[in-house]
């Protein structure tokens, strides 16, 4: 059974510039939305920050670090004797984890409709950056493929070429006569 990329034609020289043009504005809308996921998300803890009092099981997002980006992480801070930490957890789930305890009690119900809602958030971020993430992960495994395919090719290429060249007694350059005598043949 063939592959549905086998079946298509390939596009051709002369399509590939609007193929680019139409790839850069597709990774313009996913950073556009992305953007402003990023800004909800913002907004988002700030209202948590507003709702909570500043007590251990506070849930925030932080941004941190991951594989060189800022990425938006839900936490839960803990107070200890060695002071202040926050603590991962998983998005789903997360308004579960709205404490009901006496200080929290008065804006549980806020709180957790935020939570549900950077939840949501979060979910479409993820499935937002999906297809991208897939596309440089299938591109980048056949570019390098391609690329040592292609220089074996272009060595065989010019093995065979300079083989044809000693055998035939072909010169590496045309000269003027040289050409004029392949025109008129």
């Amino acid at each position: 059974m063939l592959n549905a990329i086998e079946t298509r034609t390939p596009p051709t020289i002369e399509q590939l510039p609007e193929i680019e043009k139409q790839a850069r504005a597709v990774a313009a809308r996913i950073a556009e939305e992305i953007a402003q996921i990023d800004q909800a998300l913002h907004g988002l803890d700030e209202l948590l920050n507003f709702l909570q009092p500043p007590h251990t099981g506070k849930i925030r997002i932080e941004w941190w670090k991951r594989n060189g980006r800022l990425v938006p992480q839900p936490v839960v801070w803990r107070h200890s004797a060695a002071g202040w930490r926050a603590e991962r957890v998983p998005v789903a789930g997360l308004s579960r984890r709205v404490r009901s305890a006496r200080e929290f009690h008065d804006n549980q119900k806020q709180v957790r409709a935020v939570c549900q809602n950077v939840t949501k958030l979060l979910t479409m971020r993820e499935q937002t950056l999906a297809p991208l993430a897939m596309f440089r992960r299938t591109t980048s495994g056949t570019l390098n493929t391609n690329r040592h395919r292609l220089v074996l090719a272009i060595a065989g290429i010019d093995i065979a070429l300079a083989t044809m060249r000693a055998v035939y007694g072909v010169s590496d350059s045309l000269t003027v006569e040289n050409a004029e005598g392949l025109a008129n043949e």
